[in-house]
């Protein structure tokens, strides 16, 4: 048998056409002898693995490469297929396609769906060949299989893709009966995955024999060995035992993406199959030669049983653990890394520090103080960031009105507030309090970015009904506006009432404020995991927290009076038991994260297509953005795999003056991922469960549970959805941290993204770490606020993101130009859901080249060269816009230079090259206005650029004629 692990048939790669015939097909040799008949017989011992092979045609394609109409599928098994057909290119080599199928739907998310049995045999052949009963096939001469062939190397189920026969399974239970379980050691080359019926391959082996494996020095070798169920075996534990080097199971547990350690329950089916794999760290300097030890498995119930491991190390040395060859499966090491797990600060924050104050602490940090209460609530919350958002250094405001309550209904005794630092970037606190049968625990935290999440569990000492509700009570003058909660980004309401709905609604989270001070406040418990997004929320939602949404009267109100907007949660009446406790968590996102970097944005200029180094400078960009689907970066969310082309690229790219960002996120993984099959035995721990379905790769190697992932068929890429937090994102970190350190490129395209807060700014310390130039990270994202992904506006879904974020691209499907009175007519919507401003943060626009005349005023244009917006970076150039100050028209005070109207909005630049402003109307109608400063009207002139403006002088006092959604780039004076 050797590696193809087919007993009876020799294993390769064919070519034909898959969209038609399917991925899998077995050869058959029909011989001269033979085709003299009229039909001939092939018994195919395919050994298959899908749920109902009867279900799926079987097509017969002959030498001439057309497809043989008289064929007759006379018994199709999950073992085995009798067919007879009609030779009728005499004899040769017959091809049996077993697995036909259609993709039907989009080409990039594509649904398989497998041909039915069709009747193409004539029945007057089928009656002369004695095939209308069923004793007609056993008189007719054999046509041989001898040959099974994929479409392509990734699609092919060898070797651990051909399944047992109940015969081989029956043997070894009565062989080896009284073991409950069998191991069988298996090449790390030859992933199982989540084929779950035993493999013929092991079936014909010796269960206990040795393992073999070779190693070289520095290594982090992958071991796997099989498991055979003789009897279900629940929470299955595995350990190497006897070798000199550290050694552990990948597969029972590890480290999660916070750092945590867990273990995960495993648990293999009666007749079922899986593998446990495992990984040693070989050191540097490990003396060549051969080590033993043992695989120890056991399960409840279960006696140990092992096999025997013989390592031997070769005299080679690779860094890295390995990582840099894919193949070696070394990246597993990563699932469960500490890398950038910890509180130190990266740039722009600056280390929180701590004062004590009357009865609390104040906490400070970049543009922001938060000063706690003795229960350890905030009671101030201060912004220091400029009206423009470009400094951090303005004149102090306060956010909150009166200081932040969580009620439970009763007075309470609170005890001293204690104060924790764990590093320089994070700063802790507790409190405990009591009251009439409860108990209140409270556990906060801020760090460096802004982030201040609270934490209080309510524990019942006697049965009791609680009310509880979170105020928070914020001046009006600074709420200006709001976002979330089922609230596109407007100017904020007067009153606003939300309930609970999240089945459909990815919602949890509510911003107000101004582009200076704002906060975000989001509702979570100890119960929260994160959604899927960007298509897939209604495949793994938010869980309700059973804390705020109480026993179903939970909600949030927004009232204002007497200058103060009251944001209020409530739990609504709830009932707890003694004993029984809830957690009431809420995080305060403190905006903006960072000052704007206008000149930044104003001279990189990004190139959003794969184009060679050369061709991008002659176009006058100095940023390349690489796509996936690309020839420096082939698979989706796997760049290392192209590792040599990516650092080609970047080196020429670096020479010419320009920065090489990279697609790679983790919310999808490519099936040329080598780890892949591993990752997916593990459950629905990396990959989210789900319906299954997709393309039809998905269907034949991952079984049923899964949600299918991106298609680019140009390069045959297929990807599986992963979930919103695993060990997965250890490995992603680990991942960048080479892209940046082997690799050399400069960042990261973020194209929508799965993970939180936490894997965020791991990305951006990895980055920060090495490299000649501050990295560059941008994130994209098609409009949330849809149906399909629980109507979240983008920039409320990914605050938490923002802080280690340069620059936003929002994206497909976001409302522009609001025609028709809708969200785009409103200033409001562009500021706070499309410009990034109140969080710190610039962007561009896509959808429809977004409109340049309204994106200038908040310093955006469209993205090179699907929309060409050269003749602006021109004007930029000319003007001399990188080297002013920009004053945007949000900013509160006296700005430079004035419309007149609010319905035409400026945003001025003051620097070498002179006073320029930018404006744009969000007027209904076509309107004259005259451009003024603090001195009166001004004298402007508007140079020409090209699909912009034409070249144009006004007067002190001349007006202005400015149409609908669309405006002007003038000099002043």
């Amino acid at each position: 048998m050797g590696e193809t692990g087919h007993p009876e048939l020799a294993c390769g790669i064919g070519s034909w056409d898959s969209d038609v015939y399917g991925n899998h097909r077995l050869l058959v040799r029909a011989e001269a002898s033979d085709t003299a008949a009229p039909a001939v017989a092939a018994e195919l011992p395919w050994r298959r693995q899908d749920p109902d092979p009867a279900a799926v045609d079987v097509i017969v394609v002959g030498p001439s490469g057309e497809r043989v109409r008289n064929t007759v599928a006379v018994q199709v098994t999950g073992e085995v297929g009798r067919i007879a057909f009609e030779p009728v290119d005499g004899p040769g080599t017959y091809a049996v396609h077993y697995l036909p199928y259609a993709h039907t739907g989009k080409p990039y998310y594509p649904q398989a769906a497998y041909r039915p049995p069709t009747r193409t045999a004539d029945p007057g052949w089928v009656h002369r060949c004695g095939l209308h009963d069923d004793s007609g096939w056993d008189k007719l001469p054999r046509a041989e299989a001898f040959r099974y062939e994929a479409a392509s190397a990734v699609d092919s189920f060898a070797p651990l893709g051909f399944a047992a026969t109940e015969d081989e399974c029956a043997r070894l239970r009565q062989e080896h009966g009284d073991a409950r379980l069998l191991l069988f050691g298996e090449d790390r080359a030859h992933p199982l995955g989540r084929y779950e019926r035993l493999p013929a391959r092991w079936a014909l082996a010796t269960p206990f024999a040795p393992l073999d494996v070779t190693a070289d020095r520095g290594e982090f070798h992958a071991v796997q060995v099989g498991v055979y169920a003789l009897q279900e075996l629940p929470d299955v534990r595995a350990e190497i035992r006897g070798l000199p080097f550290s050694a552990r199971c990948v597969s029972t547990g590890g480290t999660d993406a916070c750092g945590r350690a867990f273990e995960r329950r495993v648990t293999v089916g009666e007749g079922r199959a899986g593998s446990l794999w495992f990984g040693v760290d070989v050191p540097e300097d490990t003396r060549p030669g051969r080590y033993e030890g043992e695989v120890a498995v056991r399960a409840a119930g279960v006696p140990e049983r092992v096999l025997p491991l013989r390592l031997t190390v070769g005299p080679d040395l690779v860094r890295d653990g390995g990582a840099g060859e894919p193949w070696r499966l070394s990246r597993l090491g990563w699932l469960d890394s500490t890398l950038a797990q910890d509180d130190e600060p990266v740039a722009p924050f600056t280390p929180v520090e701590t004062a004590a104050t009357a009865g609390g602490q104040r906490l400070t940090l970049l543009g922001r103080t938060v000063e706690l209460g003795p229960e350890g609530l905030p009671r101030r919350l201060v912004s220091t960031f400029t009206p423009s958002v470009t400094r951090a250094d303005g004149p102090p405001r306060d956010l909150l009105a009166a200081p932040v309550t969580l009620d439970l209904g009763r007075p309470l005794e609170h005890g001293p507030l204690s104060l924790d630092r764990p590093g320089p970037a994070r700063v802790c606190w507790s409190a405990r309090a009591a009251g009439q049968d409860v108990l209140l625990r409270t556990e906060g935290e801020l760090e460096a970015d802004g982030f201040l999440v609270i934490r209080a569990a309510v524990e019942a000492t006697a049965d009791t009904q609680l009310d509880v509700t979170l105020e928070v009570p914020v001046h009006e003058e600074v709420a200006r506006y709001a976002m979330g909660l089922g609230l596109t980004g407007r100017a904020c309401p007067a009153a606003y009432d939300w309930e609970w709905d999240t089945p459909t609604r990815n919602q949890d989270a509510f911003w107000l404020g101004d582009p200076a001070a704002g906060l975000q406040l989001s509702l979570r418990d100890e119960h929260y995991a994160r959604p899927l997004n960007t298509n897939y929320y209604r495949e793994k939602p938010l869980r309700t927290p059973r804390s705020w949404a109480g026993d179903g009267a939970g909600g949030v109100r927004l009232r204002t009076s007497e200058g103060v907007r009251r944001l209020t949660a409530f739990s609504g009446p709830l009932m707890l038991r003694a004993g029984e406790s809830r957690c009431f968590e809420f995080r305060l996102l403190l905006t903006p994260f960072k000052p704007l970097d206008p000149a930044r944005q104003l001279s990189e200029r990004y190139f959003h297509a794969y184009a060679s180094p050369p061709e991008i400078a002659e176009y006058g960009a100095n940023v390349s953005n690489l796509h996936h689907a690309t020839p420096p970066n082939p698979y989706i969310n796997d760049p290392l795999l192209g590792a040599d082309a990516l650092r080609s690229y970047t080196e020429e790219a670096h020479r010419l003056g320009i920065q090489v960002k990279v697609y790679d996120t983790v919310r999808e993984l490519t099936r040329h991922t080598p780890e892949l099959p591993v990752l997916a035995s593990l459950g629905g721990e990396i990959f989210a469960p789900g319906p299954g379905g997709g393309h039809a790769w998905l269907r034949e190697h991952l079984g049923g549970d899964y949600v299918p992932g991106w298609v680019a068929p140009d390069v045959g890429d297929v990807a599986v959805v992963t979930s919103g937090d695993s060990r997965w994102h250890n490995s992603y970190v680990n991942g960048i941290e080479r892209l940046r350190r082997v690799v050399g490129v400069d960042g990261l395209y973020l194209d929508d993204v799965a993970y939180d807060r936490t894997t965020m700014k791991r990305v951006r310390k990895v980055l920060s770490a090495s490299g000649e130039t501050p990295p560059l990270v941008d994130l994209h994202s098609c409009n949330q606020f849809r149906e399909p992904d629980g109507f979240a506006s983008s920039a409320n879904l990914y605050a938490e993101l923002l802080p280690y974020v340069d620059r936003l691209w929002l994206g497909e499907l976001f409302d522009y130009d609001g025609a028709d009175g809708s969200a785009g007519a409103d200033p409001a919507y562009w500021l706070v859901e499309i410009s990034g401003i109140p969080f710190g943060l610039m962007g561009e626009m896509l959808e429809g080249g977004g409109n340049p005349w309204r994106g200038l005023v908040f310093g955006m244009t469209a993205r090179a060269p699907m929309t060409d917006v050269r003749p602006l970076w021109r004007a930029f150039d000319r003007l001399r816009l990188p080297e002013a100050e920009m004053t945007g028209w949000w900013a509160t005070g006296t700005p430079p230079v004035r419309t007149g109207r609010d319905d035409i909005l400026a945003t001025t630049w003051e620097g070498p090259g002179g006073t320029v402003t930018a404006l744009a109307s969000w007027a209904p109608e076509a309107v004259d206005v005259v451009l003024s400063s603090e001195g009166g009207p001004v004298a402007a002139y508007a140079p020409a650029v090209e699909g912009f403006q034409p070249e144009r002088r006004f007067a002190a006092g001349e007006a202005m004629r400015v149409e609908p959604g669309r405006g002007w780039l003038v000099r002043i004076g």
